[in-house]
């Protein structure tokens, strides 16, 4: 059995064959995830004077903005989507409870005009009457 070494903080250390068997192995993965995902792979048939190219299955961000592609800068997105939350948490607030349950039940919850309208005793109808009166407050209280 021959001795096996691995590099650690710069020097050598001697392992056993299982660890370095192990440390092959997740290095061959780490390699597969970090460079095979995103290479453009090609199969070339010279008998039939073809080539087969097969699409990388993920690419990073460095590799797409290298070979050109363009894409918007979300930061400032992100700030104004903040602000947004923010004056709509504060406009939520001056709604009255009803109407506060109505609006979180149906946008945050997902739940359907049918079953609040069942739970709360009234039509669909009824339900869907308030949403966008509620909604019409809302938006004269944030927009003005």
């Amino acid at each position: 059995m021959s001795k096996k070494y691995i590099i650690k903080n710069g020097a050598s250390v001697e392992v056993s064959d299982e660890v370095y068997k192990i440390l092959r192995k997740w290095d061959r993965r780490i390699k597969y995830v970090e460079h095979d995902l995103k290479e453009t792979r090609y199969i070339i048939d010279q008998k039939e004077e073809t080539v087969k190219e097969i699409p990388s299955r993920e690419d990073s961000l460095d590799r797409l903005t290298a070979l050109g592609f363009d894409f918007e800068n979300r930061s400032a997105d992100f700030r104004e989507s903040v602000s947004d939350k923010i004056m709509l948490e504060q406009a939520l607030e001056k709604l009255s409870d009803e109407e506060r349950y109505l609006i979180t039940q149906l946008f945050y919850f997902g739940r359907t005009e049918r079953e609040l309208a069942e739970e709360l005793g009234v039509s669909q109808y009824t339900v869907n009457r308030n949403k966008h009166k509620i909604l019409k407050k809302l938006r004269e209280e944030i927009i003005g």
